[in-house]
């Protein structure tokens, strides 16, 4: 599957939360390799870094090694590593905060 096929086939809104999710990673960085990992959209350098899973009702934004970055307790889930953000419409995301939260995971995996 390609990534683009992986968009087109999600409902209003998630389609439009999850390509601006898609909008802000490439924007943050041209280096991160864009590939389905685990049939969602994910982005990696040397590692995982990050990835978007569209719900029913809501987008997580995936953060690989969130439990590790710094402001991880704003982050939900209870696992060793990964994190997520939980978004149900445009409004809640906030680009800075993203982008914040990719530069920290960027400079772990070098």
């Amino acid at each position: 599957m390609k990534v683009e096929d992986y968009f087109e086939r999600l409902d209003f809104p998630m389609i439009e939360i999850s390509k601006e999710l898609r909008r802000i990673v490439r924007s943050f960085s041209t280096e991160l390799k864009e590939e389905i990992k685990w049939g969602v959209p994910t982005y990696s350098l040397k590692k995982n870094i990050c990835s978007i899973m569209a719900h029913k009702n809501h987008v997580n934004f995936q953060l690989m090694q969130g439990a590790h970055l710094k402001d991880a307790l704003e982050l939900e889930g209870t696992g060793k590593d990964m994190r997520h953000m939980k978004f149900s419409s445009l409004g809640e995301i906030e680009e800075e905060k993203i982008k914040s939260y990719l530069k920290q995971a960027v400079k772990q995996d070098q």
